[in-house]
């Protein structure tokens, strides 16, 4: 091998200690990137001439080259940031983000998003992020996924729909030393021991005021009837009472321990058709409708309403959207519900060095990464989501410092080389 070859080894080794101080240099410029991920280099040495023929042992090598560049996926700080919008990945899996122009798929890191003026989560390029959309499943009538990767849009304002009330729960204590009295339309005092009111909803989203009586038959045995207000209802006077619904010697209650029947089940409320005019003042159809009062007593102490509920509400407008720790994008409405919209996806990859890096913190895949899977946040090895937090990028400053020193002086031992060839070169022209 000549002298003049050990220009080239020298000119290799600048080359890939420049190459490396440029990664280094990456790393450092982009310490305060959002999601942000290092790289690391690695080099490979150059096999170089043959002394002893082309299948001779001893090889001289020629330098170094740059073999590869990988990126560092390992889990950055979080920080807070205060922002509804900001979320970071505890864990697994990229962000997955689409371009509305183009359908190009991009994964990154960043979960610095904003929402755009047609209500889509954006990053900063505009790229609008994906996740699954709640519906209604129609065997079940539940909230439940499309398995469909969509545009994640949120409504301001939105509005969700009212719900009628289809169940209603009382537990009372209903008086067991009051007298028995008789039923009558319209009921006095002397008619009924006991009465609560219940608020129900129609299928319009109106609240009617239900009063229920109860009254005391026989021992241990008691009736209720329901009234609304004739007001109410398609044809109704205000003040004189309407028939909703009853139940005659419907509560049954043991003499002894003062406990309902455990066979009571939920009785109907209201049956279709049991109004007079069939509909409320504002021409929405009752609702069939159940009473369960189960855990009900009859002690010999003065009655009292222990419990009321009903699963019916009114419409209500989006007042805020905030995100789960499992990607769910959930609303809360003025009418005191909760209900989730989207649900975000987080992708990952067997190969995730195969990643082509575009830059802007963003990826796409290549035959060498493979297709995306995508998982929920929180299933299938993907990480959780923490709202309201930004991943740092995880660059270790003085890491990075420490490299640099040994890099630098790198360089400097090849600039050495060339020099001392250099000074072999000119040994070799001065003889005479």
């Amino acid at each position: 091998m000549s002298v003049s070859s050990a220009f080239y080894t020298g000119l290799s080794g600048l080359d890939t200690s420049g190459t490396a101080m440029g990664v280094l240099g990456d790393n450092v410029a982009n310490i305060n990137t959002t999601g942000y991920k290092s790289s690391s280099i690695f080099f490979a040495d150059v096999l170089g001439l043959s002394l002893t023929g082309v299948m001779g042992g001893n090889r001289v090598g020629a330098g170094a080259k740059t073999q590869a560049v990988d990126v560092n996926y390992t889990q950055g700080t979080f920080k807070t940031t205060g922002s509804g919008s900001d979320v970071a990945i505890n864990g697994n899996g990229l962000f997955v983000v689409r371009d509305s122009k183009t359908g190009a798929e991009y994964y990154t890191r960043d979960g610095h998003l904003t929402i755009d003026n047609e209500g889509y989560y954006i990053n900063a390029q505009g790229y609008r992020l994906q996740g699954y959309k709640y519906g209604i499943d129609t065997t079940t009538g539940n909230m439940a996924l499309e398995e469909t990767l969509v545009d994640i849009q949120v409504t301001a304002n939105g509005i969700n729909p009212p719900l009628a009330t289809t169940d209603v729960t009382m537990t009372l204590n209903l008086n067991a030393s009051d007298e028995d009295k008789v039923w009558a339309m319209p009921p006095g005092p002397a008619n009924f021991n006991y009465s609560a009111p219940v608020t129900i909803y129609d299928s319009l989203g109106a609240a009617h005021v239900v009063q229920v009586y109860f009254t005391k038959t026989a021992p241990s045995t008691w009736s209720w009837n329901a009234l609304i207000d004739g007001a109410e209802v398609t044809g109704g006077t205000a003040g004189t009472p309407v028939l909703y619904g009853s139940g005659a010697g419907a509560l049954s209650f043991d003499p002894n321990t003062g406990a309902l029947d455990p066979a009571f089940v939920p009785v109907p409320f209201y049956v279709a058709g049991g109004l007079p005019s069939g509909t409320f003042a504002n021409g929405a159809s009752p609702t069939a409708t159940n009473i369960d009062f189960t855990g009900s007593v009859s002690y010999d102490s003065p009655s009292t309403t222990q419990d009321i509920t009903q699963n019916g509400y009114p419409s209500g407008s989006a007042v805020s959207v905030g995100i789960d720790e499992l990607g769910n994008v959930v609303a809360s409405y003025s009418n005191g519900t909760i209900k989730p919209l989207y649900r975000m996806t987080l992708a990952d990859f067997k190969s995730l060095s195969g990643l082509e890096r575009k830059g802007l913190t963003l990826y796409q895949a290549t035959i060498a990464s493979g297709d995306p899977l995508y998982n929920k946040p929180g299933e299938g090895g993907a990480g959780k989501v923490n709202a309201t937090m930004l991943e740092e990028a995880n660059v270790d400053l003085a890491t990075e410092l420490i490299k640099m020193i040994i890099v630098q002086r790198a360089y400097q031992a090849n600039a050495k080389v060339i020099s001392m060839a250099d000074e072999m070169m000119q040994a070799v022209q001065n003889i005479r």
